[in-house]
């Protein structure tokens, strides 16, 4: 059938060429053509549609509309245009470009430290897990997972699993962080208990590291919090009048700063710079505290020591305040 259509095509082009080359057409002879090539438009037409992939045909209407009016208007070129184009496309593709990414299998939270060290498996994904996941069952992997977690990391998945609607999830979530508190104020009294024998600023710093992980982790809120913050405070005092330190003083500047006792802090950061603490180590401390005191020209100033390793975040708070400052 579509060769048929295609003699026809020929047949009637070259009649109305044949036409239109006439000397003085009459109106009969104007007439005779354009029914010749309008006749050789409609078969391209049908035999351009017939050829075409069946995503293409559709709309029916206005596929067969655009061809028509091409080939009709343009007489000999539209149809050799068309021709063409159809040729090349159909005989001639273009490559398939090779496919940006391919399927994997399901994969499932592992169960085990040994197993977590090895996977892909994230903070990033632990925190997606608990709040997107409709399973119950896997919610409550997640939670296991993060057991094996750096503290630092683990906590805030772990509280935001203690909002779940599940009792498993919230309890188990419950059990890991009452187990990350009892094992840090179990240090906590062992410590105590070695300082009775004897005072040592070694173990005075070391309790109120305990005191201030309990804070820093985020597990203990409100009152409570204020209370480990006293006690961190406290001994570091006692560990700073048995033997001064920049570590200490360092340490007591950051736990001052979280009771708002900024003067205090800033003389503490101050002493630990001087006895050798590089800038950079106390910048951070100092320009919260001149921040938070509204001197903001000195916090500018303070910011531009920070580092500037890529992807740092403190990188991004210091090119803020550069251009503050300009």
């Amino acid at each position: 059938m579509k060769i048929w259509l295609i003699l026809q095509t020929i047949l009637f082009e070259s009649a109305s060429l044949y036409l239109l080359g006439e000397q003085d057409l009459s109106l009969l002879g104007w007439l005779g053509y354009a029914a010749s090539h309008g006749a050789a438009a409609g078969t391209f037409t049908l035999v351009c549609w017939l050829a075409l992939p069946r995503r293409y045909k559709q709309p029916v209407i206005g596929a067969i509309t655009f061809i028509f009016v091409i080939a009709f208007s343009m007489p000999m070129v539209g149809m050799l245009g068309l021709a063409t184009i159809f040729i090349v496309a159909l005989y001639f593709p273009k490559k398939k470009q090779p496919a940006l990414w391919e399927r994997s299998e399901s994969l499932e939270l592992p169960l085990h430290p040994e197993q977590l060290e090895q996977s892909q498996f994230g903070a990033a994904a632990l925190k997606d897990i608990l709040l997107f996941n409709p399973s119950d069952e896997r919610r409550l992997i997640a939670v296991n997972a993060c057991r094996f977690l750096p503290e630092r990391v683990a906590v805030p998945l772990l509280k935001l699993a203690l909002t779940d609607k599940v009792d498993d999830v919230r309890l188990l979530a419950y059990a890991a962080i009452e187990k990350i508190e009892f094992g840090i104020n179990r240090n906590i009294d062992a410590l105590k208990n070695k300082l009775s024998e004897g005072a040592q600023a070694s173990l005075h710093f070391q309790i109120a590291e305990l005191y201030w992980e309990l804070c820093y982790l985020g597990i203990a809120e409100g009152p409570l919090r204020n209370h480990y913050l006293e006690q961190a405070k406290s001994y570091l005092l006692q560990a700073e009048a048995l033997t001064p330190s920049p570590r200490s003083e360092l340490q007591l500047g950051r736990v001052l700063l979280e009771l708002q006792e900024y003067d205090l802090a800033t003389q503490y950061l101050e002493k630990a710079r001087h006895r050798g603490l590089l800038l950079k180590q106390v910048a951070p401390y100092l320009a919260e505290a001149a921040f938070a005191q509204g001197d903001y020209d000195h916090a500018a100033l303070l910011v531009s020591h920070l580092p500037t390793e890529p992807g740092d975040a403190l990188n991004e708070l210091r090119e803020f305040w550069r251009r503050e400052a300009y």
